[in-house]
């Protein structure tokens, strides 16, 4: 423990009477609301631990409301949700350099103080910058977890520091891979926390002095947070690990009882789970990123066992918690939310509005945060989707569930934090279209020829005869116009796929009265990208209408569009047969792996008649490249065209290894495998160069992060780079070992689509990841060819660019007359 203050007071006085003014102006026509502790929401989903609050009162009268903001403010970064005790509401965010504990004055949104927690905990893999766990306010004081295990109390008023411990010294807690975000809970005098330590699953510290009461469990801890609750009539601190799930005394930290609930410790499954209380002792989790469950605490005589009701899939794909109200669950399954009866588990209803984001519930109301920014409220009904309210609150990304204190709800982004008041619907002036006529295409003019027409019968023509007049679909209307049409019986249609990005996907537009739908887009004139619609929330589709030739991915099938511009490569084309190389099949040990696999050579046509040595390109996920990338062909097209003859590698990934060799906890193994086995073993078996300058590693995909490191951590054995596409979510890997280009004469090649692999809502996004390493290597003194394309992702796209890697590694070379 350490006493110690990084705290600073806000200079605040010189905004008082005009903050003063604007409170009373916002607030003066808001709705009455209960004030007191029964409203507070003190820490991670609110009072009870289960997100819900009821007998506010805020949604009593006949009525209809609104939604407006009280106050709002900027903040950085950060997973925090809002905590709200005593009048003041207090998160956690990052200013890009230090990560803060920040607390504002509830009623008028002025910052009261914050504390520096540590330097930033920087964003990796997929997240943003700054703190995960929410704080959690009890008795004047404030309880919080940084990201690296700093346990810290505060005193909420002034935000000096009154004691901390350090999870990893003291209790020798494993740091989860994005960092610590489990948020406290206190009961009595105990402050309770999963630290995920050996003996440690949960400690209970004294809340006053940080002394340890008591540790229990030797399970590890993800993401996920503690919480009491009552169970077969006793009060119990229900903890989730990454394997066990405990009943615990909250006072004493004795073991009631565990269960082994199988999850899957996927980041979007067991590894992010909160228990969902649901009635009758029983329990609700999210313990596989495909598949929910509901439990039964049972006690027959002096043992307690836990008893399976149901599992499926109805809610699953989504860091959302559910929630529980009247028998039924309020959560989503991937980006829709759905209502699903706690009895049966079968779903009453799911539904697109109002995007993908996160519940809590007030009243017998849903009240959600999309990860778009926006703020909603609908019943909680089993009947539909009701939405009674909507607001768009945030112009960037929001990763946090609301919470409700004192007649409001405060919500925060990772720009902003804001109070939301409830007020009459009448006091909202609605705001008036801009009257702007926009010229019509043609597609349009269809469209409003079709709205107009009298009956389903004569609509049903139109679209008949506007089908049999475009043989080309999707329908291209001009360089960068493209409409994406579909023509069946369904009550949804969205389209997903490389124009949007992973875990998103659009809607449709239903013409009215019909079975026709579209969805338009603008694109690069020269865009090349797979699609496909899915059709009522669950069948994906390809687009029957387009007669180009599916595309597969390790999802499925997809459709292919090429804009006007783009051109399908003569390389792809089928080959000459007087041009056709040969695969030589060979089993290939390794004692590395203890293992063999096949290997694929690719021999180019006349090798068996020479004894000249070739150079050779070793290809990562040697499987797919010939699959799926067509890589052979592109080969028996280009030598002797574009690129001199050599030899292929291509390397197939063990079943149980896959990614994991080419950028996971197998790649060390991988790279020990390539280069002190898999080189010399093509070197003594075929006619090789054997040196670095005839020796090329290329990887598309996370194929490309294999590739990039063997070529700079090992430029003795490889000469020449080449990377297509490769998944970078960071080069923390790679630049270690980047050596200045004066040291490592390289040939490189890299290239990337901008609309390769990304998540508009969360925080990658490959063709910038690709954009920074580039620079980085630039920095370094590297030359290299390749560059952006306007592609999307995945082996559809890199077999595009195949021919140029190999032409920019392998040259021809032209003899002189």
């Amino acid at each position: 423990m350490r006493p110690n203050s990084k705290s600073k007071m806000t200079p605040v006085w010189s905004r008082l009477v005009l903050s003063g003014l604007l409170v009373t102006f916002l607030t003066a026509s808001a709705w009455p609301f209960p004030s007191g502790d029964k409203t507070d929401w003190p820490t991670w989903r609110g009072q009870k631990g289960d997100a819900t609050l009821n007998a506010t009162g805020v949604f009593d009268g006949e009525q209809s409301f609104a939604l407006k903001v009280h106050w709002r403010q900027p903040l950085g970064p950060g997973y925090s949700s809002v905590s709200l005790a005593e009048g003041m509401a207090v998160t956690m965010f990052s200013d890009g350099t230090f990560d803060y504990a920040v607390a504002f004055d509830a009623e008028a949104g002025r910052e009261i103080w914050r504390h520096q927690i540590d330097s930033t905990y920087v964003g990796h893999h997929g997240s943003h910058d700054g703190p995960i766990s929410t704080p959690t306010i009890s008795d004047g004081k404030v309880y919080l977890l940084g990201p690296r295990g700093q346990f810290l109390t505060l005193d909420l008023k002034s935000g000096e520091e009154l004691w901390s411990v350090n999870l990893v010294e003291k209790n020798k807690a494993i740091v989860p891979f994005y960092g610590f975000s489990t948020s406290p809970v206190i009961h009595g005098d105990v402050a309770i926390v999963e630290a995920g330590g050996p003996e440690s699953t949960v400690v209970g510290f004294d809340k006053n002095t940080g002394e340890v009461l008591w540790s229990t469990g030797n399970d590890t801890v993800s993401y996920q947070s503690p919480m009491v609750t009552t169970l077969q009539g006793n009060t119990q601190l229900l903890c989730v690990g990454d394997s066990f799930l405990y009943g615990l005394s909250p006072a004493t930290g004795k073991t009631f009882w565990e269960y082994a609930y199988g999850g899957d410790k996927r980041a979007i499954g067991s590894a992010s789970m909160n228990v969902v209380p649901a009635g009758d002792d029983r329990f609700f989790l999210t313990y596989k990123a495909n598949e929910s469950v509901m439990l039964r605490l049972n006690k027959e005589s002096e043992e307690i066992s836990v008893e399976e009701i149901w599992k499926n899939k109805n809610i699953r794909s989504s860091y959302n918690t559910p929630v529980y109200h009247d028998g039924y669950l309020y959560g989503y399954s991937n980006r829709f939310l759905t209502a699903v009866n706690a009895e049966t588990g079968k779903v009453a209803w799911k539904s697109r509005a109002p995007g993908d984001g996160f519940t809590i519930l007030i009243d017998d109301h849903l009240v959600i945060v999309t990860k778009k920014g926006g703020l909603y409220v609908a019943e909680a009904t089993p009947e539909k989707y009701l939405e009674v309210a909507s607001l768009k609150l945030f112009d960037e990304h929001a990763w946090s569930p609301a919470s409700f204190a004192y007649g409001r709800f405060y919500a925060r982004s990772m720009g902003h934090i804001a109070a939301i008041d409830i007020v009459p619907k009448d006091e909202m002036v609605a705001s008036s279209p801009d009257d702007i006529s926009k010229s019509k295409s043609d597609f349009s003019r269809f469209i409003d020829r079709v709205d107009l027409a009298a009956n389903s019968a004569s609509k049903a023509k139109l679209i008949d005869e506007f089908m049999k007049d475009h043989q080309q679909f999707p329908i291209i209307e001009s360089e960068n116009v493209v409409h994406f049409v579909y023509r069946g019986e369904a009550n949804d249609i969205s389209i997903q796929g490389d124009l949007l990005g992973a875990r998103r996907e659009e809607p449709l537009t239903r013409v009215a009265g019909t079975d026709f739908f579209y969805y338009t887009a603008t694109l690069e004139p020269d865009a090349r990208l797979s699609y496909r619609f899915v059709k009522d929330f669950e069948d994906t589709l390809i687009d029957s209408s387009n007669a180009s030739d599916p595309v597969p991915s390790v999802w499925g099938n997809y459709s292919y569009l090429m804009m006007p511009k783009a051109t399908m490569p003569r390389h792809l084309n089928p080959p000459r047969k007087s041009n056709l190389g040969r695969i030589d099949t060979v089993h290939f040990e390794s004692k590395i792996f203890e293992s063999s696999r096949p290997l694929d050579v690719y021999l180019p046509v006349g090798y068996d008649q020479s004894d000249a040595k070739y150079p050779v390109a070793y290809v990562h996920w040697g499987k797919q490249a010939q699959d799926w990338g067509k890589m052979k062909n592109t080969l028996d097209n280009i030598l002797g065209e574009t690129i001199r003859p050599v030899i292929a590698v291509f390397i197939p990934q063990l079943s149980q290894g896959r990614s994991r060799e080419l950028s996971g906890d197998l790649k060390d193994n991988y790279q020990r495998m390539l280069i002190e086995e898999l080189v010399p073993f093509v070197d003594q078996h075929y006619h090789t160069i054997p040196s670095a300058e005839g020796r090329a590693t290329i990887g598309m995909g996370f194929g490309g992060i294999a590739s990039l490191y063997s070529g700079f951590a090992h430029p003795e054995v490889f000469g020449k780079v080449a990377s297509i596409g490769a998944v970078l979510f960071e080069d923390d890997w790679i630049a270690p070992v980047m050596r200045p280009a004066s040291e490592t004469p390289l040939q490189i090649y890299v290239d990337w689509g901008k609309y390769d692999w990304r998540s508009p809502l969360e925080a990658w996004d490959m063709a910038q990841s690709n954009r920074d390493f580039v620079a980085l290597m630039q920095k370094k003194g590297y030359v290299f060819a390749g560059g952006e394309v306007n592609d999307g992702r995945g082996w559809a796209n890199y077999r595009n660019r195949t021919d140029s890697a190999l032409a920019a590694l392998f040259p021809l070379q032209k003899t002189r007359k």
